[in-house]
C-alpha cells in the first residue's frame, strides 16, 4: 500500500506544480490548437479524406505536444535539487516512476481529449464511429507513450543538453507505437474492428515492455 501511496502523492505533487505553473500545460496546449488550425486553413476539406489523413496528423501533434510536458517532468526537478531529495527518501524507486508516469498519462489524457475535441470542430473528424474503439486505441497508446518518455526523461535529466537528447532518444524508440497507433485509429473510425489486429498486439506488448522496464531501471537510469 505504501508503494501506491508514495506513487499518488508523487503524481498529484507534480500535477499541481504543473497547473500552477502553467508553462508546460499552456506550451502543449498552445501548440495542439495552432497546429490544428493551420490544417484547417492549409488542407482542403473536400480534395482530402479525413479518415485517412486525420490519424496521422492527430498523433505526430500529439507525439510533439506530448513531448513538450513530458521533456521537463525531470529536468525541473533536478535544477531545483528536489530529484535528489526524491531519490533518496525511504521509498522504492518503482514508485517514483509510477507517480512521474500516472502524470504524464493524466496529462496526456487531457491533451488527447482537447485535441480530439478540436479535429472534430475544425476537419470534422468522425468522433461518432467506433466511439468505444477509439477511446481504447488512446488509452493504450498513452500507457506506451507515457512510460517510454518517463524513462527517457529520468536518463536524460542530468545530461548538458538534455533538451535536445531528450526528442533523439525517446522519437526512434515510438516509431513502433505510432505506426500501430494510426493504423488502428484509422481501423476505428471507419467503424472496422481493432480486437484481433496485429497492431493491437504491438502495442499491448510495447506498453507492457516499457512500462515493466522502467519499474525495473528506473533507479538505473535516475543515477549519476
Amino acid at each position: 500500500m505504501r508503494f501506491f501511496s508514495v506513487a499518488w502523492l508523487i503524481m498529484t505533487k507534480d500535477l499541481k506544480e504543473e497547473v500552477r505553473r502553467k508553462e508546460n500545460v499552456l506550451a502543449s496546449l498552445f501548440f495542439a490548437f495552432i497546429s490544428l488550425v493551420l490544417l484547417h486553413f492549409s488542407v482542403d476539406e473536400m480534395a482530402s479524406d479525413i479518415t485517412k489523413a486525420g490519424p496521422g496528423v492527430l498523433w505526430i501533434i500529439v507525439i510533439f505536444a506530448g513531448s513538450l510536458f513530458m521533456g521537463n517532468i525531470f529536468r525541473k526537478e533536478e535544477e531545483t535539487g528536489t530529484f535528489c531529495a526524491l531519490l533518496m527518501a525511504p521509498a522504492d524507486s518503482g514508485s517514483i516512476f509510477l507517480g512521474k508516469f500516472l502524470a504524464n498519462f493524466v496529462f496526456l489524457s487531457v491533451l488527447e481529449s482537447f485535441l480530439v475535441v478540436l479535429a472534430f470542430i475544425f476537419t470534422g473528424f468522425p468522433l461518432h464511429r467506433g466511439t468505444a474503439s477509439l477511446a481504447s486505441v488512446f488509452m493504450l497508446v498513452t500507457l506506451g507513450y507515457s512510460a517510454a518518455g518517463t524513462i527517457i526523461s529520468a536518463i536524460v535529466a542530468r545530461e548538458k543538453g538534455a533538451a535536445l537528447l531528450y526528442p533523439l532518444l525517446l522519437y526512434p524508440l515510438l516509431v513502433p507505437l505510432f505506426i500501430a497507433a494510426v493504423s488502428l485509429t484509422g481501423l476505428a473510425i471507419s467503424g472496422a474492428g481493432i480486437l484481433y489486429s496485429p497492431w493491437l498486439r504491438l502495442v499491448i506488448l510495447f506498453d507492457i515492455l516499457f512500462f515493466c522496464a522502467g519499474l525495473i531501471l528506473f533507479e538505473f537510469a535516475a543515477e549519476e
